[in-house]
């Protein structure tokens, strides 16, 4: 079952899951092969893809890294890694 409501893409959650691979640089060869050809036949997969590399694109741009204290870092790992 489709997350994507009137949704015409049979692969619609098979697409999603590369996307999401790909956009974290965790997808094989072949998933990406797969994805780069299937979204330019399928319009729905390829609007999901902009929309999704334009929200990482903005969040880049928007966000910065900033330096914290070493005590803060230790303090956030304590309560993170048990």
């Amino acid at each position: 079952m489709s997350d994507c409501p009137d949704c015409s893409c049979g692969n619609y959650d098979k697409c999603l899951r590369i996307l999401n691979l790909i956009l974290d640089d965790e997808a094989t060869p072949s998933q990406e092969a797969y994805f780069y050809d299937h979204i330019e036949k399928c319009m729905v997969c390829f609007a999901h893809y902009n929309v999704e590399m334009q929200i990482r694109q903005l969040m880049k741009t928007k966000l910065c890294q900033k330096m914290v204290p070493n005590e803060l870092a230790d303090e956030i790992r304590k309560k993170i890694v048990p």
